[in-house]
């Protein structure tokens, strides 16, 4: 992929969505279908010819972008504390993932499970997201610092729910992947936070 600032605003804006998607579960138990849809579906997409169509386009992720602005802004924005620390724990995890190491390629083969049992099911379907929150638990869940998610109980309990969130935290590993693909480092947020800020209010705009 190739390394720019627009490509790493869209795997942030990715990272955000997905983020987003958790904190919606953890606390309402309701998700938006299309949004889920499209940040499941970037997990299948490794073979996509350029950064926008991992998400089957910019205007897919309008949400993440607006997202991103919420939370990088500054305190103006109302951010939500929680869905960065989401996005934040995403990208250390990322980081403990090697691309050529064991975990990873367990990973790899979940999702290749995943995609053949696509050809049967729905992407939202509970046996899909049912395996994908099963990848995500026995390669990333015991890594550290672990993503500590906070929410109702009832919901937080609840099978569905929590494969569901488990299944949105892998759309996010995804994400942080291609970030880092894109050029992304964690120092480069930091340093470059308004410059992120600024590409995805561009990229809003052109919506």
């Amino acid at each position: 992929m190739a390394q720019s600032l627009e490509n790493q605003t869209i795997a942030l804006a990715g990272l955000f969505m997905a983020a987003e998607l958790v904190q919606k579960i953890a606390n309402t138990g309701e998700y938006d279908e299309g949004v889920m849809r499209i940040a499941l579906e970037s997990l299948f997409a490794m073979d996509a010819e350029n950064v926008p169509a991992v998400f089957g386009g910019k205007s897919n992720i309008r949400q993440g972008f607006q997202r991103l602005v919420s939370q990088l802004a500054g305190s103006d924005t109302n951010p939500d504390m929680q869905i960065t620390r989401y996005a934040l724990t995403l990208l250390k995890l990322e980081g403990k993932l090697q691309p050529d190491s064991p975990a990873m390629e367990r990973i790899k083969r979940g999702l290749q499970e995943a995609e053949k049992m696509r050809m049967h099911y729905d992407t939202l379907d509970s046996k899909i997201i049912s395996l994908l929150a099963g990848t995500y638990s026995d390669n990333v869940s015991d890594l550290s610092p672990r993503v500590i998610v906070h929410g109702n109980e009832d919901f937080l309990k609840e099978d569905s729910h929590a494969n569901s969130i488990r299944a949105c935290l892998l759309a996010g590993i995804r994400a942080a992947v291609l970030w880092r693909q894109c050029g992304g480092t964690r120092w480069r947020l930091v340093t470059s936070r308004q410059r992120y800020v600024n590409q995805a209010s561009k990229d809003l705009r052109l919506m």
